[in-house]
């Protein structure tokens, strides 16, 4: 059986049931108590922030109805500098270059590009030199970033040229076999 102790909590730790009158004093401060959440710089989670002022104030075994109000001012300050240090620590940990994502590209665009890049080395006949350095390097699965720093040009430079050696090499095999026509550039 459960007894209650000075404070008004029972002795197993839990908090008494709190009366009508105790949530009608807080639908009563809510709007003040938002407004200094929003002057805290809570923002848009002011509100949320008030509520779960309420939620401790309801769990607080031992809180004096008169101290209701001077309760709740101090939970919703501290609950708004939280705040403030959780999207503080988020937005540096987002920004910091070290934690940022990598650029990786698409493995299966590079096995594509690898296998079509490959096709095309086998198969080409009158291409020029630069086309078939690059054919030759796409189909060791180098990116085009790296293509286009050992060629001293950009990447849409050696994307361009890999795109028009394709051309000619479908071009040319559209011209030996009468299969292949449909392919077009």
């Amino acid at each position: 059986m459960l007894t209650k102790q000075k404070t008004g909590a029972f002795r197993d730790g839990c908090a008494r049931p709190r009366s009508e009158e105790f949530w009608r004093e807080c639908v009563e401060l809510r709007p003040a108590l938002i407004r200094i959440a929003v002057r805290a710089g809570a923002g848009e989670a002011a509100e949320d922030l008030v509520h779960e002022a309420f939620i401790r104030a309801m769990e607080f075994p031992g809180l004096d109805p008169q101290r209701v109000m001077p309760f709740l001012v101090a939970v919703v300050k501290r609950l708004c500098v939280d705040e403030a240090r959780r999207s503080t620590t988020a937005r540096q940990v987002a920004t910091h270059a070290r934690l940022l994502p990598l650029d990786v590209t698409d493995p299966a665009e590079s096995i594509s590009d690898q296998a079509e890049a490959e096709w095309l080395v086998a198969h080409c006949g009158k291409l020029s030199r630069r086309e078939r350095y690059v054919l030759l390097w796409l189909s060791h699965g180098l990116p085009h970033d790296e293509i286009s720093r050992r060629l001293g040009t950009t990447r849409r430079a050696t994307e361009c040229i890999a795109s028009r050696a394709r051309c000619r090499v479908r071009q040319w095999m559209a011209r030996r076999s009468p299969v292949n026509r449909v392919i077009g550039c």
